[in-house]
């Protein structure tokens, strides 16, 4: 590549603010030089930002020895260029630092342009220093090129992608790929920091091939994993997917093409748990094992508290490397450094103008130190949009990062009928509008209802974008979403504390999706969208008659929503107007369907279900614990629904049936296997029935040792079928060293040149 073809890339340098600078200095340095910088200080100790003592060999194989001695010379004008003035402080502390024997050689990092006749300036001016050997200068075109050749930097330094021309870093098909994933981001990934989460983060995918990203909302998770999808990208040639659903996962992954990311945000639900998703995702995980084996590299994010809830329905057993502490990231814990950096970076790089910035400047390091701060808090508060009616003192600014659900809620009181179509319009599709937008009936009366157009709406979209919504490119066609998920979150609240809203909601959403995100006016969940009151439950059961429960999937919807959503009345008022509902249901094997029986157990529990049903429920699970040897029917939440001597009768045919007969029953399972799965997830079902045996007739010796001898020769037929199964494991190790730019001292306030 030619200097001149290096001219033309601009990263625009003059952006970072001297923190950021200081840090991308020292990652060239440490990762990129290969260099161990012993420090790094803030510019008011003793001229020196970084210090090295050792064999130093540059790009032409040329070994220096002795101390050096980093600085880092900052400037926000973009076309500025270093001259020896600027740096008069420097070189007298230059001459004390080499006079103590700690610069035999001087190295200057500088946003600024640097000419042939400056650099020769600079280096006469510091070589003429007594005990200075040497002095190399690196300023805005040198370090843009290093950018440029290295796409390590960029994957360790992610902002970096949002600060040049993507058509000069990547080729055409890693360029478009990381183009969508940019326009998902907007211009987030320019402010993006460097943080320990991240590292953690890049650390995992690299030696695992696999993170799971958990934090609170708006903590920064998705721009974590976008970062490591362009890194991803950049470094390993990834071809990258951004995918929302286990069958996605299924159809893009393919063997023959192993170098493949995939991105899935909000794996187990948006803003509460999706069963449906997790049960799904659960299945899969044995295919996004064997993925992993194979190279591919898969990121996960989720609530931290959506997972806490899902983490005992997924078969963790199936993905080893979900277990693992080191690829949970906490991204919630960021540190003191880190918030201030974030917080830089969205008011510098924001739309708000001057006169604001100074304004609020002196409140930055306290809303920083907030305990509330999120870097979703940082962006609204670099954002115009939200901003408008914020005055600028102590408190308002704590009730702004305090209380952000009810500060956007008093932003949608402010907006117009067509700017609240149109966020009612992707709510009512649970936050993914396909554009170009075709309305239903139903939507187009309730749009009709809210006073807002279809053209109107089109046009607001497009007003918001940015602030409010977004327009993403996913599975080839562009979707419209919020911009970010707490403004759904603020959004149902504003919903549902205005009648005639809910009722246009409930009559126009999508009945899949409502059974997702509402719930009965007595239950308490995390994340809860919307409430239902009692006088609106007869308005939800019309609709749900119309419900296609046809499919496996829909069918769990469907039953998911009675059970984990519905209070005591509303459970009687459906049945009343569904008489034939409790007959209709089915009980499997525990290793099938299982939310039929779980609608039983909550209508049991309700006090709402007939004793003539209770006994055909006790007669199906009898008849699957000698036929199937499942063992529901020991379930603590069966406990209460079976009577004693119906337990005692179902547990005395086991022992004298299905006990004896394991040997035969482990001989049929092992001959079924299907070398795509891992043995022991096959045996897993009985591997559960057999512990619960154990537990079940401890008392009994003699068939403890039957269950015993059963149990050592499942676990050999695991380890014969796991010796015979053909394997293919990607044995390259990358290895990565995490930085995170250094310790810095805060003497001097990242937000000194925030105003410049």
């Amino acid at each position: 590549m030619t200097a001149q073809s290096y001219n033309i890339v601009d990263f625009k340098l003059h952006t970072l603010g001297w923190k950021a600078f200081q840090d991308l200095s020292v990652t060239i340095m440490s990762d990129i030089f290969g260099h161990d910088i012993q420090s790094f200080y803030d510019s008011y100790d003793g001229g020196r930002d970084g210090a090295f003592h050792g064999v130093w060999i540059d790009k032409d194989n040329v070994a220096k020895s002795g101390s050096f001695t980093a600085q880092c010379k900052f400037t926000s004008d973009y076309k500025k260029g270093i001259k020896v003035s600027d740096l008069k402080d420097d070189i007298e502390k230059a001459k004390r630092l080499a006079s103590k024997g700690l610069a035999n050689h001087y190295i200057l990092f500088t946003n600024a342009q640097l000419t042939g006749n400056q650099d020769e300036s600079l280096r006469k001016v510091f070589e003429e220093i007594e005990g200075i050997e040497s002095f190399t200068a690196y300023g805005k075109e040198r370090i843009s090129q290093i950018i440029l050749e290295s796409p390590r930097l960029r994957m360790l330094v992610p902002r970096i992608y949002g600060l040049g021309d993507l058509s000069q870093i990547l080729d055409e098909r890693a360029g478009s790929q990381a183009k969508a994933i940019l326009e998902s981001l907007g211009d987030d990934i320019a402010k993006f920091v460097l943080t320990d989460a991240f590292n953690k983060s890049a650390k995992a995918l690299v030696e695992h091939g696999f993170v799971l990203l958990l934090g609170e909302p708006a903590c920064g998770k998705s721009t974590i994993a976008a970062s490591l999808s362009l890194g991803a990208l950049d470094e390993w040639g990834c071809n990258t997917f951004k995918i929302c659903s286990s069958d996605e996962f299924v159809r893009h992954w393919n063997p023959d093409e192993p170098n493949r990311l995939f991105w899935i945000d909000d794996a187990f639900g948006a803003t509460q748990v999706d069963w449906n998703a997790t049960f799904a995702w659960a299945r899969v995980f044995p295919h996004i094992n064997t993925a992993i084996h194979n190279g591919a590299k898969v990121i996960f994010t989720s609530r931290d508290y959506i997972y806490k809830s899902a983490k005992g329905s997924l078969k963790e057993t199936s993905l080893p490397v979900i277990k693992a502490s080191q690829v949970v990231i906490n991204v919630q814990d960021i540190s003191a450094q880190e918030k201030e950096q974030i917080l830089y970076n969205h008011i510098k790089l924001g739309n708000q103008p001057r006169n604001y910035i100074k304004e609020i400047k002196p409140f930055l390091k306290d809303i920083a130190e907030n305990k509330k701060f999120t870097p979703e808090i940082a962006r609204r508060l670099g954002n115009k949009f939200f901003t408008q009616t914020l005055q600028i003192n102590k408190y308002a600014l704590i009730n702004f990062v305090e209380n952000p659900v009810q500060f956007l809620i008093d932003v949608l009181s402010t907006l117009d009928k067509q700017n609240i179509s149109a966020l009612a319009v992707i709510f009512m599709r649970a936050g993914v509008l396909p554009s170009p937008i075709d309305l239903s009936e139903s939507e187009n009366k309730a749009l009709k209802l809210l006073g807002g157009t279809v053209d109107g709406v089109i046009s607001a979209l497009k007003f918001l974008n940015g602030s409010l919504t977004i327009l993403n490119f996913e599975e080839s066609q562009h979707v419209w979403r919020y911009k970010h998920p707490t403004i759904r979150d603020a959004f149902a609240q504003y919903v549902a504390d205005d009648v005639e809203l809910l009722e246009i909601y409930l009559g126009g959403a999508s009945l899949e999706k409502l059974f997702q995100e509402v719930a009965c006016a007595n239950i308490e969940m995390d994340g809860l969208k919307v409430i239902v009151p009692k006088s609106h439950y007869k308005i939800l059961i019309r609709r749900m008659s119309a419900f296609d429960k046809s499919s496996y999937y829909y069918h769990s919807v469907f039953n998911n929503f009675l059970t984990k959503r519905c209070d005591k009345e509303f459970l009687a008022l459906y049945h009343n107007i569904n008489p034939d509902f409790l007959e209709n249901l089915k009980i499997g094997n525990l290793s099938y369907v299982r939310s039929d029986l779980d609608i039983i157990v909550k209508y049991f529990d309700e006090d709402l279900l007939p004793e003539a049903h209770r006994m055909q429920v006790v007669k199906s699970l009898h008849e699957l614990a000698l036929n199937e040897y499942d063992i529901q029917f020991s379930n603590n939440e069966l406990k209460n629904m079976l009577k004693k001597k119906e337990l005692n009768l179902i547990k005395l045919d086991v022992s004298n049936k299905v006990i004896p007969n394991l040997d035969s029953i482990i001989a049929q399972i092992s001959s079924d296997y299907d070398d795509e799965w891992e043995p022991e997830d096959h045996f897993s079902d009985l591997t559960n029935t057999l512990r619960a045996y154990e537990e079940m007739f401890s008392n009994d010796n003699e068939l403890c040792t039957q269950i015993s001898i059963a149990q050592d020769w499942v676990e050999d037929e695991i380890r014969t079928l796991a010796d015979t199964r053909e394997r293919i494991f990607d044995d390259d190790v990358h290895n990565y060293k995490a930085t995170t730019g250094s310790n810095l001292s805060t003497e001097r306030s990242i937000f000194d040149d925030i105003d410049s």
